[in-house]
């Protein structure tokens, strides 16, 4: 309170009476400000000594956690003007990548706002990466985010060399899906004896040729002279 003076004027001399002088008083009027940072604001309190204070709601600030005040806001309004600070502490995030079978990329891990490098693309056998599902945010974000790779198949093709057989159209498919072989090829004078190397049933991630591997058919030329001298036999490739 503030001394507010008496009811009536105290005299110079003592009078010829008992007296009684009552004080008056003026109840003090306070405030309670709140700072809260970069946080919501909170409302300042302003009340008479004594009057009930009723805390006010906890403050948000993106990416950090309230903790507290740095006082403990009293119940009713005290005989001094307050300053209460809020605590803070920031937040930790995880950003994690799920490459759908490609290599693997490790997880980051870091406080709000704190600036992220983005990982190298990640690799698959038959695919090409696309990218992300959604885009790798250039700072930390107020949340746990799962990213995740996309793909597109890759086509591959056969290659088949006769030399002189006949001809046999390339195949061009989709990584790992299964093949047809084709019919073996055929040459004039020669055997079909095989390929350099056994083609595969499902496509590979990658190109491959394959080249006919052939024997040269030997015949014989056999003469019959009717009694005459006898000719040797001409055995030879075609």
């Amino acid at each position: 309170y503030t001394f507010a003076g008496w009811d009536k004027v105290i005299p110079d001399r003592m009078p010829n009476e008992n007296m009684t002088i009552t004080a008056s008083w003026t109840i003090n009027t306070h405030t309670i400000t709140f700072y809260t940072g970069e946080g919501t604001s909170v409302e300042t309190i302003t009340g008479e000594y004594n009057s009930e204070v009723i805390a006010p709601a906890d403050p948000t600030w993106t990416g950090h956690t309230f903790k507290g005040w740095d006082q403990t806001i009293p119940s009713t309004m005290p005989d001094e003007d307050l300053i209460i600070t809020a605590l803070w502490t920031i937040n930790s995030h995880r950003i994690t990548f799920d490459t759908n079978g490609g290599s693997h990329i490790p997880s980051i891990t870091g406080d709000y706002g704190t600036p992220i490098t983005k990982p190298a693309d990640p690799t698959k056998a038959g695919y090409t990466f696309s990218g992300w599902n959604r885009d790798i945010p250039d700072t930390m974000p107020d949340e746990d985010l799962t990213i995740t790779g996309l793909w597109t198949i890759n086509q591959y093709t056969f290659t088949f060399v006769t030399s002189g057989g006949t001809q046999i159209a390339p195949i061009t498919q989709d990584y790992h899906t299964e093949i047809v072989r084709p019919a073996d090829p055929t040459w004039t004078g020669h055997t079909f004896k095989g390929w350099d190397q056994d083609p595969s049933y499902l496509m590979p991630d990658e190109d491959r040729t394959y080249t006919a591997l052939w024997d040269v058919d030997v015949h014989t030329i056999t003469f019959d002279t009717q009694g005459g001298t006898e000719i040797s036999k001409i055995k030879q490739e075609f």
